[in-house]
């Protein structure tokens, strides 16, 4: 996939998620005056944003992910935290101490785990080391405490991506929408947001995604991925 073809499908996606949500909008608040804006359909419509700008993130760094999976770099040629996220499983065992299978405590018990699952860890740092790597988009890009400042900073991290092309107004807005939404999923929001406070948040959480089409697109294009290119940058 090169440039043009990934700014495509994020723009394709980007396209049907904007008017879904401006679609809901002239629906639920229609022509009425913002004073007279219903503090549930400003709820439902915070909810289905955050749904979307959720959806667009993890599927644009996904395909950020595939672009690289499918230039088959060598893992000395690639960033270290993109290194970290092709070892995430390994990781993962390592951290949990966790065996190949149910019967592995009786054979040897913690330590014995312990040792095994650092060979593999090693057997598996030759295999990357020996081939293209193979980057695993579901550790880099992981938004399992729901997509907030950390977490998109965390991802933009693991990626490469320097963190700051976000600005932090759009971090603010972000983890507004994320915490506006889980209080109204548990019943703790029902107060009305003031109409001003609801449209900032809209046009900045719309104005991030357009962002991160060209975030994106632009790591791409400079190669950040790649130690050689990113050292010049």
């Amino acid at each position: 996939m090169n440039v043009a073809e990934l700014r495509a499908q994020l723009e394709e996606d980007l396209t049907w998620r904007l008017d879904e949500l401006r679609h809901l909008r002239n629906r639920l608040l229609g022509s009425e005056s913002e004073d007279k804006w219903s503090a549930s359909s400003m709820r439902a419509i915070l909810v289905m944003q955050y749904a979307h700008l959720e959806g667009f993130t993890r599927n644009a760094f996904a395909l950020y992910v595939s672009v690289i999976n499918s230039r088959q770099i060598v893992a000395t040629q690639l960033q270290p935290q993109l290194l970290a996220a092709a070892l995430g499983v390994e990781f993962d065992a390592l951290r949990k101490n966790r065996g190949e299978n149910e019967d592995e405590e009786e054979e040897g018990g913690k330590l014995t785990r312990r040792a095994r699952n650092q060979v593999s860890f090693l057997q598996r740092l030759q295999e990357l080391a020996a081939g293209p790597l193979e980057i695993s988009a579901d550790t880099a890009i992981s938004v399992e405490m729901n997509l907030g400042r950390d977490v998109l900073r965390r991802c933009l991290y693991m990626l490469a991506i320097p963190m700051d092309e976000v600005s932090r107004a759009q971090y603010s807005s972000i983890e507004f929408v994320k915490n506006a939404r889980n209080d109204i999923a548990h019943g703790s929001r029902k107060e009305r947001i003031s109409a001003g406070m609801f449209k900032a948040h809209t046009v900045k959480c719309e104005q991030f995604m357009n962002d991160l089409t060209r975030i994106i697109t632009s790591a791409t294009s400079k190669q950040l991925f790649r130690v050689d290119v990113a050292a010049t940058q």
